[in-house]
């Protein structure tokens, strides 16, 4: 019963989170995609496709209503985080956060747009969006990298033991190879299950980088795979969402 009850509360609570809204219509929009790209590919419910391009496109309307002001958030992110002490981690992430702020201010351009508040090109401010999101999106990566390398060396330092000759039995040496490609694989294993906010961090901005490079034309994504990938980053978010102890920090 408490079971049930915990879990209620924890819907009750993503839901209250514009956050978790905006993660789960991503979630939706995507899949809508996704769906209605395997359907048209294999000429199959054509109604139902239509629908589903619908319920895209008012989802993705949706969210830019919901991310209203949203950039303001970002600029006072940014504006803590000049605090970090780590020159790299406080450079890679104020400036992400400040072109995140950049990438919604247009964003809220092309929302205007759409609803006729005003009457402005639309690709040239969905490229500029585009080209914000991708820079924030390098300087996550580049802050990723950055995390994992300070992961891997402390790592590597724990598992530093003394040195020892290759003992040869009978002149081979394949148990000592094998078992350093063992330790090894352990050691990939245990940085990846212990450090789970960083590789979930990761896996996220890769999947989303495909997305902002195809809508400027750097790479040719079908619906299909800009719809799977959607799939991944929103799912990812959504569970930072539910548990806060998945989401990278500071």
């Amino acid at each position: 019963m408490s079971t049930s009850l915990d879990l209620a509360t924890q819907i009750i609570k993503f839901g209250g989170q514009a956050s978790g809204r905006d993660k789960l219509f991503r979630l939706i929009q995507y899949g809508s995609k996704l769906v209605g790209w395997h359907l048209q590919k294999n000429a199959k419910g054509l109604e139902l496709v239509e629908k589903l391009k619908k319920l895209e496109s008012s989802l993705s309307m949706t969210r830019k209503l919901l991310r209203m002001g949203k950039s303001l958030d970002f600029i006072m992110a940014a504006l803590k985080s000049i605090h970090i002490k780590d020159t790299v981690l406080r450079l890679t992430i104020t400036m992400s956060k400040l072109n995140q702020a950049c990438f919604l201010l247009f964003d809220h351009i092309i929302y205007a747009h759409n609803v006729g508040l005003i009457s402005t090109d639309k690709k040239k401010w969905s490229n500029i969006s585009a080209r914000f999101w991708v820079f924030s999106l390098i300087l996550n990566l580049a802050r990723n990298t950055y995390d994992i390398m300070n992961i891997v060396q402390e790592e590597m330092r724990r598992q530093q033991l003394p040195k020892k000759q290759d003992q040869q039995v009978n002149g081979d040496t394949t148990h000592s190879r094998r078992s350093s490609n063992s330790q090894n694989t352990n050691v990939v294993r245990k940085i990846v299950m212990q450090n789970k906010p960083v590789m979930l961090d990761l896996v996220k901005n890769l999947a989303d980088l495909i997305l902002p490079l195809n809508t400027l034309g750097k790479v040719n994504a079908s619906a299909g795979t800009q719809g799977f990938l959607g799939l991944i980053s929103s799912s990812i978010g959504i569970a930072t969402v539910w548990d806060s102890s998945l989401k990278l920090v500071p």
